[in-house]
């Protein structure tokens, strides 16, 4: 059951929150332009190769500490659809995965 201060009373008695009172939790995320070039190069080859819009599929690679993210590279991921259920190619994927932390 919540308390008035905010804390969690268990059998009780009141114990603390969690967070301290007048902070917010919040996620501190860092975006490289690079990511966000692979991502709209890759749409685009889809787009133009299908002549309509798709949606793509793909990975990120960066790195959490804490509660901050950095995002630092992404590739494509091969893909087909069976039965509305989409099936990442994962050999490719561990490949590329490869490619990118040597």
């Amino acid at each position: 059951m919540a308390t008035s201060n905010g804390g969690m009373e268990v059998d009780g008695a009141a114990s603390p929150s969690v967070m301290a009172s007048g902070l917010t939790g919040s996620v501190s995320i860092a975006l490289h332009p690079l990511v966000i070039l692979n991502i709209s190069d890759h749409w685009i080859r889809i787009r133009s190769q299908e002549g309509r819009p798709m949606q793509v599929i793909g990975a990120l690679i960066g790195k959490q500490e804490g509660r901050n993210i950095e995002v630092m590279n992404s590739f494509e991921l091969l893909s087909h659809t069976t039965d509305d259920r989409v099936h990442i190619d994962k050999e490719y994927y561990y490949t590329k995965e490869e490619q990118c932390t040597l």
